[in-house]
């Protein structure tokens, strides 16, 4: 009833259609099927949501928990059937707290669980301490970046120095600036990985309201950590191989 009430005043993100069909839908993606290095985003984030749906479906009767049904556009996949998903348990010592703790109780106790619990769908709860030192946008970004560059082997220094140069100088530009920044090509990897970045942004959302909402959902929303244009510029200026100082504009 509470996933519902909070589906239908767009609160949360696609957790009604788990719990009521055991069903989730993503037919659309922007990837180079021709670039063989970065998985499809749907393969990329799917150990992250097998954590989500053991969250929120638990262990069923006799401890076998539902199969979710996934429809998700990847290279080779014609969506004629969907993939049939296991839920996986996240790394939690003592195992993971049910739904109505989650969702329904009070305190700081409950807090830090749904806190640590959110991290355990990406293998990150080692690193709470230094998360939570976080401004939130920042700490969503970091959880996310993390996760990445243990899912994709072909993520280059290069490429995460752009991302952290991206979140670290989006804060103090204005829409105009950003507007008004100028490029001489468009590289199509970037174009990839930024695309790959906000599908993982989807991810940290579902999780969030899986998790009883440990982050305010706006703070995790695209417009808080990325802009396309301006992470083109840091992905060009990191792989041109230029200095720190410039890659961060002197911050």
């Amino acid at each position: 009833q509470l996933a519902k009430e909070q589906h239908i005043q767009s609160e949360n993100y696609t957790i009604f259609n788990i719990l009521s069909n055991g069903e989730l839908e993503c037919s659309n993606s922007l990837e180079d099927d021709s670039d063989t290095e970065i998985p499809g985003q749907a393969l990329i984030y799917r150990p992250a949501r097998q954590h989500i749906y053991s969250v929120l479906l638990g262990p069923g009767e006799g401890g076998a928990c539902p199969l979710v049904k996934e429809w998700f556009v990847y290279f080779g996949n014609t969506l004629q059937q969907p993939d049939l998903i296991q839920p996986v348990q996240p790394p939690l010592p003592g195992g993971t707290p049910d739904l109505k703790t989650l969702w329904f109780a009070k305190g700081p106790d409950v807090e830090k669980q749904r806190y640590r619990t959110f991290l355990a769908c990406f293998h990150l709860q080692d690193g709470m301490e230094e998360l939570q030192a976080l401004e939130a946008p920042a700490a969503g970004f970091c959880c996310l970046l993390a996760y990445l560059m243990t899912q994709v082997s072909s993520l280059s220094l290069e490429d995460l120095d752009a991302f952290v140069a991206l979140i670290l100088c989006l804060k103090g530009k204005s829409a105009a600036q950003l507007a008004g920044l100028q490029l001489a090509q468009v590289d199509s990897r970037a174009v990839h990985l930024g695309a790959v970045l906000i599908r993982g942004l989807t991810t940290l959302l579902m999780a969030n309201s899986a998790c009883g909402f440990p982050f305010r959902m706006e703070d995790l929303m695209p417009w808080q950590v990325f802009d396309g244009k301006l992470f083109q510029q840091k992905y060009q200026q990191a792989h041109r191989g230029c200095s720190l100082e410039e890659l961060l504009e002197g911050n």
